[in-house]
This record gives structure tokens, C-alpha cells and sequence, in this order.
């Protein structure tokens, strides 16, 4: 099985053929990307990451990123982290016939809800509309949620493709079943808290703190999904939510009790230039943190380098692993504050190149009291790791 970011074809008479992934790849390829599926459905990201790296398409690709980290963190998961590695998972399970049948499904209602423009302008020009279908399997918020909780794709996965260490500890996955789609303003995002006002319950609901706040306007209003975290505070957005305006967000409040309400809400939103549909789009799909790794750039890189920076991630550099060792390293100096910004300092310290580059180059610089500090802020796994440089600098002072 393969993905079909990965091996989407270009079959349409007429249309631009270029090389397709699929194309490029021998059959050793492919038993080293099945191979590498399989054992991320066991749980085992270090051999999914081995034979991924044994097919040289995919070498620059999300996934090898996203592997990579959770390779790093494979001792210290969290539940909320299994559940969500599994809910990322069943967006690209195309094997399975019913697995197969809830993404098909989800992807044919997407593309018709919000982007048929695409499609349509694909065809007017004779381009290939695999292209822009692919984008939104892989960006696609709305996909993802229509995938993983609308149509039950996180519970047929649970159910009939998790394996091995991933059906054991991704157990909370299950308990996410039933949650809505709601309507939310931002109303702190303090030192190490969060909380939102649940416009459809009119009561204020703290929430475990990964970074979600990033992504709130001035205003604070947002759309997302609370799922249980297994942790405290008990519960947490399944994955990063969406600024919308007040009305969007009261609007899919309103509707959280009506199955995919929150779909028109935020059509009409699109459809009456109330939301930008970029909104709905993400480059990457951040499972330990919802803090963009692109943010760590801005947050860990001068403003007069960021354009430089970003030149170089385009030509394939590490950019978003160099910002965040600069990130830890202010942190080690006692120089990144405010205490706002704890999020940041968890997605960089969770960043593999980061914190690698820290254990070895940062343990004699600062007070192990710097660390300490950021570690009582941040969630686990963010704070072990915060607290490791800690005792780290503490043996060396």
C-alpha cells in the first residue's frame, strides 16, 4: 500500500504528464514503503523511519520529518500524542476496503464543498487535478476532520489497521469518538494555561497547552474539536483549531449538535469572504505541538535574517531545526521571555536536531534554574526534556 500523496497517478488522457513519484519508484521501493507503513501502524516509528529512508522519493518529503521526531520521542509519548499519531494515520489508510471508502468519501465531499474551483480551473487549463487533490489529502483541515471524525475513519482504524504497540497505547483514540466540531473565543493563554469560552455551553474550558493560541486573531474567536487529553487538563484540541470572525464561530456553535454542521458554517464563511480559505490549509500536520514549525523560524531567527531563512528552507536547509536551537539557546541564557511564549520553547525542545544540538552544546551555558523555569510551563514531553538539560547543566556547574 501506498499513500496516494505519494503514488498518485496521471492516467487522464490530455492533461501535462510529468513524472510521478509512482513512476520513479522499482519494486524494492515499494516493499521498503510498505514495509515502512506496516511498522508505523505497529506503533514502531524508528523502523517505519529506516524504511522510509530506503526509498530515496521520499527523502525531502513531511513524513520523513514527522517520522524523525517521533522516532526521537519514542520513550517519552504521551497518550494525547499516540492518539493523534493514530488520527493522522487513518487520513492516509487506503488499503483497508472500508478504510479506503471513508477517505474516498471524504475527499470527494471536500473537494466538492471547497475546492472545486480548483479542480475546475485544472481542467479549463489542461493541468492535472491529481496535483490538487493530493494538496488537500495532505493539508487539508477540513479533510482531515471530515476523515478522521464525520465519516469515522480514527475509529475503523482503531478497530481494524492499529497494530502492535499503536493498538496498545493509542487507546485513547477510542474515547474520541462522538466529539464535535465547536465555536470558541481565546480567553487567556497565560504562563503555561489555556483556556476558551465554549460558546455553545457558555462556560470556560481550560485546555492542555500546546500552542494552540498561535493561531488565534486579535480577537480570539476559533473553530476546533476538544478531545479528551488523557492528561491534565483533561481536555485539548485533536489538532490545531482555525481563526475564524465571531459570526463563523458562533455559527458552528450553533450547529455543533447538527452531524457536520460546522461544514456550512464555514462554507458560507468562505462563500461571503469572512474566511480566507488558506485558513482551512497547512504545509504540515504537527502532531507534538500545534506551534507551525514555520513559527519557530520567525520566533527563533532575527527579523532582518527570517527572509534569508526562509530562502534556505526552500533550497532543502534545516532552517526550522537551526531556529529552534536558537530558540533553546536564549532559553539557556535566560534571554527568551516572556513566559507567554512557553509553546514556542516546547515545539523547539521537541525538535530533534534542537534538542540534540542542546545536550551537547548548551549543557554548560546559563543556570540549570533557566530550564527549570521553562519546564514548569510546558506539558510532557516538552517538560522531561526541559528538565533533562536542567540536571545536564546542573552536573557541569
Amino acid at each position: 500500500m501506498t499513500s496516494f500523496r505519494e503514488n498518485s497517478s496521471n492516467k487522464t488522457p490530455g492533461f501535462r504528464r510529468g513524472p510521478r513519484v509512482a513512476d520513479l519508484m522499482t519494486a524494492e521501493h515499494f516493499r521498503f514503503a510498505n514495509s515502512s507503513y506496516a511498522a508505523e501502524r505497529a506503533g514502531d516509528a524508528e523502523t517505519s523511519l529506516a524504511y522510509h529512508r530506503g526509498v530515496p522519493m521520499f527523502a525531502r518529503g513531511a513524513q520523513a520529518v514527522q517520522l524523525t521526531q517521533l522516532a526521537a520521542l519514542s520513550e517519552e509519548m504521551t497518550p494525547w500524542l499516540w492518539a493523534r499519531w493514530a488520527a493522522y494515520q487513518c487520513t492516509r489508510a487506503e488499503d483497508n476496503d472500508e478504510s479506503g471508502r471513508i477517505q474516498r468519501a471524504a475527499l470527494d465531499y471536500t473537494m466538492r464543498m471547497f475546492y472545486a474551483d480548483r479542480v475546475e480551473r485544472a481542467y479549463q487549463y489542461g493541468d492535472d487535478p491529481t496535483a490538487a487533490i493530493a494538496q488537500v489529502m495532505g493539508e487539508g483541515w477540513a479533510f482531515h476532520q471530515i476523515c478522521t471524525f464525520e465519516l469515522g475513519g480514527l475509529q475503523e482504524f482503531m478497530s481494524n489497521l492499529a497494530a502492535g504497540r499503536l493498538a496498545e497505547e493509542a487507546g485513547l483514540a477510542r474515547s474520541w469518538r462522538g466529539a464535535r466540531m465547536g465555536g470558541y473565543r481565546l480567553v487567556s493563554a497565560g504562563p503555561g494555561s489555556l483556556a476558551v469560552h465554549d460558546l455553545r455551553s457558555n462556560r470556560q474550558v481550560p485546555l492542555l497547552d500546546l500552542g494552540a493560541a498561535v493561531h488565534a486573531d486579535a480577537d480570539g474567536w476559533l473553530v476546533g474539536r476538544l478531545v479528551p487529553s488523557g492528561v491534565t487538563p483533561a481536555l485539548m484540541f485533536d489538532s490545531r483549531p482555525i481563526a475564524v470572525d465571531e459570526r463563523t464561530a458562533r455559527a458552528v456553535a450553533a450547529s455543533s449538535t447538527v452531524h457536520g454542521g460546522w461544514i456550512t458554517a464555514l462554507k458560507a464563511a468562505i462563500t461571503e469572504g469572512r474566511l480566507d480559505r488558506c485558513r482551512l490549509e497547512m504545509e504540515d500536520r504537527e502532531l507534538v505541538t500545534d506551534v507551525p514549525s514555520l513559527s519557530l523560524i520567525e520566533a527563533g531567527t532575527p527579523p532582518q535574517a527570517v527572509a534569508v531563512a526562509l530562502a534556505q528552507l526552500r533550497r532543502g536547509r534545516d532552517e526550522i531545526g537551526r531556529a529552534a536551537f536558537r530558540i533553546l539557546k536564549q532559553v539557556a541564557e535566560g534571554e527568551f521571555g516572556p513566559d507567554r511564549r512557553a509553546a514556542y520553547v516546547a515545539a523547539a525542545v521537541l525538535n530533534p536536531h534542537a534538542f540534540a544540538e542542546a545536550s551537547t552544546q548548551l549543557v554548560g551555558t546559563g543556570s540549570p534554574r533557566n530550564w527549570m523555569h521553562w519546564a514548569e510551563l510546558v506539558p510532557e514531553p516538552a517538560r522531561g526534556r526541559l528538565q533533562r538539560l536542567a540536571t545536564a547543566a546542573s552536573a557541569v556547574a
